[in-house]
């Protein structure tokens, strides 16, 4: 009879989940910064557009 030992090692665990949060975060981040520019910009023309037709004696 052969009798064997065998060793495991331990595999280091993989980082990624947490890296792939950071990523999605900064992601929707981005994102929302985006949106909020748009809609500011959206309210701003409509703004201007509502005084350019409200003005007296037209």
């Amino acid at each position: 009879m052969n009798k064997k030992t065998i060793a495991y090692t331990e595999q280091p665990a993989a980082d990624s989940p947490p890296e792939q949060e950071d990523s999605l975060v900064v992601f929707f981040g981005i994102g929302i910064v985006i949106n909020l520019v748009m809609i500011t910009a959206y309210f701003i023309w409509a703004y201007k557009q509502w005084k350019k037709t409200d003005k007296p004696g037209d």
